[in-house]
């Protein structure tokens, strides 16, 4: 007869007779958590032009959540912001253990921009000559780029702006139609009829900012709103 040395006797009894359990636990598996998440913010975000990427970032591995037996539930927190290039998207089970999950999802649109062909200083006037369009792959949504050129009109740099800039409306600003020391009209408005008397403006000011104003005549400080054509109006 032949006998089996006591490690391998073990072995064989082990393998023979191992069962698994019946009521092992089963994990919701973490990519379609992800997936719900990137599904509830595209249906939430604001049409545009340009193709939207979004990207879930991924879950800890060593997440383990009980299987949801209804489906995920997908939701955006109070105060998201869709404006920004990332958004946090809730996702939950409402079935047996309940859980809920925030999966951080970032936001990319392919998208035709204006790309800056030459540096500008700032408080420079920029026109459609400085600009090249190109058409590319960039964070966040259309809304956080300068895609006209009609956007250029009137406009001068905020900053520094290096060749090569991808241009967003926050780096740029109205001209400057009125200077520091510029004789200006003050233009006042009573019963219909528009009194005129000349001005010194105080500070530089671009169209629709409100400046203050030396008056000439009466040496009074006064407050207005820029016009055009160096005109400043005063309310009465």
């Amino acid at each position: 007869m032949q006998y089996l040395k006591p490690q391998l006797a073990t072995l064989v009894v082990f393998t023979l007779f191992h069962i698994e359990p019946t009521n092992a636990q089963v994990y919701q598996p973490l990519s379609t958590i992800e997936e719900a998440a990137e599904q509830q913010l595209r249906s939430t975000l604001p049409t545009q032009s340009g193709r939207i990427f979004l990207n879930a970032e991924h879950l800890d591995t060593r997440l383990h959540l009980q299987a949801c037996s209804e489906p995920l539930q997908a939701f955006l927190p109070t105060g998201t912001n869709l404006q920004n290039t990332k958004a946090t998207v809730g996702v939950r089970c409402n079935a047996g253990n309940t859980w809920t999950v925030y999966v951080p999802v970032n936001i990319e649109s392919e998208i035709e921009t204006l790309i800056l062909n030459k540096s500008l200083a700032k408080n420079t006037s920029i026109s459609t000559l400085d600009v090249d369009t190109r058409t590319q792959r960039v964070s966040g949504l259309m809304t956080h780029y300068t895609q006209d050129v009609k956007e250029l009109q009137n406009k001068r740099t905020k900053r520094d702006l290096p060749s090569g800039t991808v241009l967003m409306p926050d780096m740029l600003q109205a001209q400057l139609v009125v200077k520091r020391g510029q004789q200006v009209t003050i233009l006042a408005e009573i019963a219909g009829i528009e009194v005129r008397n000349q001005g010194i403006a105080l500070a530089d000011a671009s169209p629709d900012m409100r400046i203050q104003v030396k008056n000439l005549s009466t040496a009074k400080v006064i407050e207005g709103v820029v016009d055009t054509g160096g005109v400043v109006r005063v309310p009465l």
